[in-house]
């Protein structure tokens, strides 16, 4: 293989064919590996289950693939060679797929000493399940991740379900669940895997389960501090695609972000796919005539944004679709006739837009879908 100084991503087959002969001593350039379709153990003919009843029988790999043995094994030398991997990541993990629970491969005497002695940082670790399938997450699928590095940066599980406590001798710093279900009746312990978590992103929630994740990353830890969520996740709106929410959604948001008791510590707030200013009416604000002792309604977007806003530091991605505002005649918008795009607000017209909302007087960031700034304020300057 030529190697360059640059960005890398080899398939199994080819790495094995590259590291299971002399080593490159360009082996270090590789910075992205990706596997699709890792090996599994007993993969010419295993049997799976469909449905709890019926078992099939899965032959499709190739007959001069790699060996589940010679699988490891090439991995056990590009974990104990490759310094300057950024990105590994496996793609299309069958239920069946694991790492050996006691890895004995030919090369593990080899490095032993030197995988207990050096501190290795792995920046990004993907690991996604074979389409179709949701796959109870276990230790076997880190463990030999866990064998040659200290620290993972990053963790990102998709479509996984998480329902028994990880508990390997690593740290990941931070962790996102995409598409991923929790069934926390299952779980009865904590997960210390987790314990050292800064950063939790929420992505692609498909039921209302998800959101008790949080729950489980904060249990034992000290250090979460930012809470990424994806807001077009399908939990929060109603079936068939309707409206955002609010009447079910604004308690748990008011409860995230208020500073007290298990979430004392949340201090960063980053809602992606921002789309919810569709809902703030300029004319309906104007022409407001609520009598003082009717107590107002929290079923809303101003009341979600009144929440959200106590948050030390709340930051607002909005969603690629380009969205429209309302123009105002009142509030002092400049185009009177039509609606303006949304990323063309100034900032003085950001102001005027936003002066309907109890924003408080924390730090607020508003960014594009690229993370292009388009409003920011802070209560320190």
């Amino acid at each position: 293989m030529d190697f360059e100084k640059s960005k890398y991503s080899i398939y199994a087959k080819e790495n094995c064919q590259h590291l299971n002969n002399e080593t490159s001593n360009k082996i270090n350039y590789i910075e992205s590996v990706k596997f699709v379709n890792p090996q599994i153990e007993k993969s010419a003919k295993n049997k799976i289950t469909i449905a709890g009843s019926y078992a099939a029988e899965s032959n499709s790999r190739l007959t001069d693939n790699l060996s589940y043995l010679e699988f490891i094994s090439s991995l056990e030398v590009l974990f104990a060679h490759s310094y300057g991997l950024k990105c590994l990541e496996f793609s299309e993990i069958a239920p069946e797929f694991a790492f050996p629970k006691e890895n004995k491969s030919s090369h593990s005497s080899m490095f032993k000493k030197r995988i207990v002695k050096t501190k290795r940082r792995l920046p990004k670790l993907i690991l996604k399940s074979q389409s179709g399938w949701s796959i109870p997450l276990r230790d076997v699928h880190l463990s030999l991740v866990c064998k040659y590095f200290d620290y993972i940066d990053e963790l990102q599980l998709v479509n996984f379900i998480i329902d028994s406590p990880i508990s390997l001798d690593i740290s990941v710093g931070m962790v996102t669940f995409t598409s991923c279900s929790y069934f926390h009746k299952k779980m009865k312990l904590p997960s210390s895997t987790f314990s050292d978590i800064a950063t939790l992103k929420l992505d692609r929630m498909t039921n209302a389960n998800s959101l008790s994740l949080i729950d489980l990353v904060k249990i034992e830890n000290k250090k979460l501090n930012t809470l990424i969520i994806d807001l077009a996740s399908s939990i929060f709106y109603t079936p068939g695609g309707g409206d955002f929410n609010f009447t079910k959604f604004n308690p748990f948001f008011k409860l995230l972000c208020s500073g007290e008791g298990g979430y004392a510590k949340l201090s960063t707030l980053i809602l992606f796919n921002f789309d919810l200013f569709t809902y703030l009416q300029h004319d309906d604000v104007h022409n407001q005539d609520v009598d003082s002792w009717v107590e107002p309604p929290t079923n809303n977007f101003e009341t979600f944004i009144k929440y959200i806003s106590h948050m030390s530091k709340l930051v607002l991605v909005l969603k690629k679709t380009p969205v429209k505002v309302k123009t105002c005649k009142r509030c002092g918008f400049k185009e009177q006739q039509s609606d303006k795009m949304i990323e063309t607000l100034t900032h003085d017209e950001w102001k005027i837009f936003l002066n309907p909302l109890e924003f408080q007087e924390n730090v607020l960031q508003i960014q594009s879908y690229d993370y292009k700034i388009l409003y920011s304020v802070s209560k320190y300057t």
